[in-house]
This record gives C-alpha cells, structure tokens and sequence, in this order.
C-alpha cells in the first residue's frame, strides 16, 4: 500500500519544523509539500492532491470557513486535519461540519500525530473526547445547554 501523502500547512517555521519531524521518521507516511500561507496550501493541495493535509489555522488570516471550502474544492478526496492552540469549540464545530474531518491541540501534536494522520486518512474522525457530545447535539439540533 503507498504511504499516506500528507501536506503540512503552518505559517511559523517551528510548526512546519515541529510535525516534520515527527513524520519523517514515520513509516507509512510521507511529508510530501509544505506550505506557509493560505494561497501556498491551495496551490500545493491542488497539485499535490495528498490524502491527508494538515493545517495550522494560524495560516490564514481570513475567514477560516473560506480557506477550508477553497481546499475541498481543489481536492475533495483529501481530508483535512486542523492543528490548533484554543479555538473556540463552537469554530471547530463549523469546521467540522464543512468538511474537516478533525482537529488536534498543538500540545498533543508531539503525542498523538502519526495516529491522527493514520486514523483520519482510514477514514474516521479525530476529535478530543470532550467534544463528542457538542458534535452530537449540533447533529441533532439541539441547542446549546448550560455547562458545555
């Protein structure tokens, strides 16, 4: 089976540095674009066409909604992995419902970012646990209820 092509996309050196290196030595995955801005990542995904992209929302500083369109129109096969500090659950949420099929904090990058890449291109969804219910009750329709 061919190694799962990811494209990295971080505006700051240290994060694309940061998930390179942990992927690299990874077998089963290969690094094969980078990208430090918005336009950078449409054009590589494009191109590219990876199977797995992983993003930095501090790459665009547009509306990030926009960004996540644009790249699932240029490749619709890819799956996109969001890497972020503390976005607001309610703006992950919309990702999510637009596409993206996960998201990982920065501070689980170093433990938990082979798996996701694996997990999310095998076709699941990669999300913190505490999230689940919100997912759920955006599913449903509910609204939001005190405490969460």
């Amino acid at each position: 089976m061919p190694a799962i092509s990811v494209v990295l996309g971080d505006r700051k050196k240290s994060g694309r540095a940061l998930s390179l290196n942990i992927l690299r030595p990874e077998k089963g995955i290969a690094v094969v674009g980078v990208a430090r801005n918005g336009l950078e990542a449409i054009a590589a995904t494009a191109r590219l066409k990876p199977r797995v992209l992983l993003l930095n929302l501090n790459i665009f500083k547009g509306k990030k909604s926009n960004l996540c369109w644009a790249l699932r129109q240029k490749s619709p096969r890819t799956k996109i992995v969001l890497l972020t500090r503390r976005t607001p659950q309610a703006a992950m949420l919309d990702a999510l419902c637009q596409g993206v099929r996960g998201y990982l904090e920065e501070a689980a990058i170093i433990s938990f970012l082979p798996k996701a890449v694996r997990r999310v291109d095998a076709g699941e969804a990669w999300v913190p646990r505490k999230m689940v219910s919100k997912i759920i009750d955006r599913l449903a329709g509910h609204p939001k209820t005190p405490g969460r």
